[in-house]
């Protein structure tokens, strides 16, 4: 191996305050180049924040600091094998870079944090998949303060301003975990096989949240828990990698959903910017359900709580909402208005933040024909809540997962212990990181400095200058 000839091609720097990494060439490459240039912060991610993941499946859970961490290596060796070759690879790169590097790491290590925010996401709820006896154990000890987090949306034509190009936006919410805030990072890959494109992760994660490639394509994932769960399958930031390597339209992403199998339940907003065509797809570990947008209307969006219900926002098919109620113990589900009753319960600790929904609608119809850079960072960084009328105060936190849960996120405090040298620490939800696209072109502003994010403020960059390629 030419480790010199395989550094040329990659670089970090830190731009307009944001970490970039740019990676080029084949998997292994480009692992190796972002293990090789992010070590130090890779040594944090694995020995640190690692630890805050075992504390959050003990608070989940009730299980001692020991059994979680049994559980957690348990949900990693589930997943393990159904690991695509080419991302292997790339988790062979990291770990072979850190190394070099100076940092000792190990490839299960390396796994295991790629496992993470599905694991989040298996024990954000009630009736989680248990690693020994498969899936509904049992209600959490404990309802953590931020089960919600993450929505987007897109709008195109009539719906865009200016000459109506798709515009794609979404925010990220997410557990300021120790090690993590100032480690956020910007990754852009140039693969050998497959589209330039570029996602939002932490040091030592081959993707997590999406975001959007060199075909005019783009993704979102959003927590969006469903009774049919397992750690045996891909996750959110296997699929955001497949997606964004290998789809240039939705009927291709939908292909890639359906080939795979799929581990906690996800909604995924996908677009095809060229073409201008969008959906939400809904999975879970057994069912995959597609939302396209409402007749005559040029927008979509989602947050976490399923939509695909038939009938509702012009969806027909199977009715994933079945599948929600038990996790998010919906008292009604029978009609839509009983469906959209239950989730309204301001005393349902459990439902994850549907008013933003609602929101959503109400700032779309609002600023339909008019939405913009400048319209989409408002909306991004509204704190309306629809359901009590009332606009949370910039650094007052939500109530609870069901009041206040605004479109710019900030929940109460939990508080966790870890294993020591960390110990007892205070963390909780808001947003990490928000963006704004106009992926035809590679335009694209980021908020990723504060917390929440939007506070910040947003700072612009170009795909094609990054990739230094035209987009296709």
């Amino acid at each position: 191996m030419d480790r010199d000839k395989i550094l040329q091609k990659s670089s970090f720097e830190i731009q307009n305050g944001v970490n970039v990494l740019k990676m080029k060439g084949t998997p292994f490459e480009m692992g190796y180049q972002h293990g090789y240039l992010l070590a130090d912060k890779i040594s944090v991610m694995i020995n640190t924040t690692l630890q805050a993941t075992v504390a959050y499946i003990s608070l989940a859970t009730g299980n001692d600091l020991a059994t979680s961490e049994e559980w957690f290596w348990l949900g990693q060796q589930a997943a393990e094998p159904f690991i695509p070759e080419e991302f292997r690879e790339e988790m062979q790169g990291i770990t072979a870079g850190c190394n070099d590097a100076g940092v000792s790491v190990t490839l299960p290590q390396i796994y295991l944090w790629n496992t993470n925010y599905d694991q989040w996401c298996i024990y954000a709820h009630p009736h989680y998949w248990h690693p020994k006896e498969g899936v509904g154990h049992r209600p959490l000890a404990r309802i953590l303060q931020g089960a919600g987090g993450c929505s987007s949306f897109s709008a195109w034509d009539d719906a865009a301003g200016g000459d109506g190009k798709l515009i794609f936006c979404k925010d990220e919410d997410n557990f300021n975990m120790p090690g993590q805030l100032e480690n956020r990072t910007m990754f852009v890959a140039d693969p050998d096989d497959g589209y330039g494109h570029m996602f939002l992760s932490y040091p030592g994660m081959i993707g997590l949240d999406g975001g959007f490639n060199a075909a005019g394509f783009e993704m979102m994932t959003q927590l969006n828990s469903m009774k049919d769960e397992t750690m045996e399958g891909c996750g959110i930031g296997i699929f955001t990698r497949l997606l964004l390597t290998h789809a240039k339209t939705v009927p291709e992403a939908i292909g890639i959903f359906n080939h795979n199998p799929r581990c906690a339940g996800i909604a995924y907003h996908v677009a095809d910017a060229f073409n201008k065509k969008a959906a939400v797809v809904e999975t879970s570990a057994t069912k995959v359900c597609v939302r396209y947008p409402v007749a005559g209307q040029c927008t979509i969006w989602q947050a976490n709580n399923s939509n695909c219900y038939p009938g509702w926002m012009g969806y027909e098919g199977y009715n994933m909402v079945n599948d929600q109620a038990p996790v998010n113990e919906l008292t009604d589900v029978s009609t839509i208005d009983a469906w959209q009753a239950s989730i309204r319960d301001p005393n349902n600790q459990y439902v994850q933040a549907p008013s933003r929904v609602e929101r959503y609608r109400q700032l779309i119809e609002a600023n339909y024909g008019n939405i913009s850079v400048q319209t989409a960072i408002t909306m991004m960084s509204d704190r309306y809540d629809p359901y009590t009328e009332k606009t949370r105060g910039k650094w007052e936190p939500s109530v609870s997962n069901n009041i206040l849960c605004t479109i710019c996120a900030l929940y109460p405090d939990d508080t966790f212990t870890a294993m020591p040298p960390l110990g007892e620490f205070s963390a909780h939800i808001a947003n990490m990181w928000s963006m704004i696209a106009y992926p035809e072109t590679g335009d694209f502003w980021l908020a990723i400095t504060d917390f929440p994010a939007e506070y910040g403020g947003y700072v612009q960059f170009n795909l094609k200058e990054l990739l230094n390629v035209r987009l296709q």
